[in-house]
């Protein structure tokens, strides 16, 4: 029932999505729906081993860079189409995730430790691509050769289509994650005591390791979709510290361990944030930082479980206020 109930959100959701493409919208209007449904794509993808799991990762942006920089790398050096680097992107990206998640849950790193081992990989990723001159073009990064609007190269000349693709890959992000329903109750377990989960008989490091390198997949795709969208990738843009945060910020802001959790933050904070950096970064740049604090705060102190938890607040007050309302009149019979 309650999978179903998210389907039929989900296909709302989807139809309003695809109303809005046929709107007469400016091209930075467009370019900000594109960039909300990437980092609800993102969110979503971190939120399956970060949210549910509850392991969080700070260091995500290097699996987005290995899916960007593989897909450049083999469409420029053997003219592959970008469909098929994406797979190989991801393929690479859940390698280099199992180099982290394996060991770390094998040997029970959790917490903030598992938290630094995170940014300790997305460092030597980053750092890689840095002095991987021959290969990744150092820090001066790679440009994508044009190709005049190809579906087969996926390039664009217009942002419609990119739009298309985007909202595809977050509509098929959140159907898995529906989907993933057994799953994901298996990693909430783990997340709230993992010696229950255990003694249940749920397998404790196959899920966890099976979550994250799903995760660590559909953030590659993410990365993927980065490169042909702004068709130039450096270190500092897609592996730096900034793209693991944000991926964060819009989980926890929306409501981790979720289903639309991801989304609801991306369409809160991504909007508004570069809105404010488009009129106001020049007088007050860093103004988005500030802002991302202050959110976080306020989410911290008066929504801990993010904004999709809301709903389910207004409707305890509610049942709570007719509870007392309700022994009143009982006591004045």
């Amino acid at each position: 029932m309650k999978q179903n109930k998210s389907l039929l959100i989900l296909a709302i959701l989807t139809v309003a999505l695809l109303a809005v493409y046929f709107l007469p919208l400016v091209i930075f209007a467009k370019h900000i729906l594109i960039l909300t449904l990437f980092y609800a794509f993102l969110g979503t993808g971190w939120n399956l081993m970060c949210g549910y799991a509850g392991r969080l990762s700070l260091g995500h942006a290097a699996f987005a860079a290995v899916g960007a920089y593989t897909s450049i790398f083999l469409f420029k050096e053997f003219n592959l189409t970008p469909w098929l680097g994406m797979f190989v992107g991801g393929g690479l990206a859940v390698l280099v995730m199992l180099l982290i998640a394996y060991p770390s849950f094998r040997f029970g790193l959790k917490g903030p430790y598992f938290t630094l081992a995170s940014i300790a990989v997305a460092e030597i990723v980053h750092n890689l691509l840095i002095y991987g001159r021959d290969f990744t073009g150092g820090s001066l990064g790679l440009s994508l050769p044009y190709v005049p609007t190809s579906l087969a190269m996926f390039q664009f000349d217009g942002k419609e289509l990119y739009y298309l693709v985007i909202l595809a890959f977050w509509l098929l992000a959140v159907f898995l994650t529906i989907k993933m329903e057994r799953t994901r109750y298996y990693l909430e377990a783990i997340r709230e005591d993992e010696d229950a989960a255990a003694a249940l008989g749920i397998s404790v490091n196959k899920n966890l390791i099976a979550a994250a390198c799903i995760s660590a997949f559909l953030v590659a795709v993410g990365g993927t979709f980065y490169g042909q969208y702004f068709r130039y990738i450096d270190p500092y843009s897609i592996a730096g510290f900034s793209l693991s945060l944000n991926m964060a910020l819009v989980v926890v802001i929306g409501g981790s361990g979720t289903i639309f959790g991801p989304t609801i933050g991306a369409f809160v904070l991504i909007p508004l944030t570069e809105i404010l950096r488009m009129s106001l970064g020049s007088q007050y740049p860093g103004l988005h930082l500030f802002l991302y604090g202050i959110l976080l705060v306020v989410c911290i102190i008066y929504l801990p479980k993010g904004i999709a938890s809301l709903p389910g607040i207004i409707r305890a007050r509610n049942d709570k206020k007719a509870r007392q309302l309700d022994q009143g009149s009982e006591g004045v019979l």
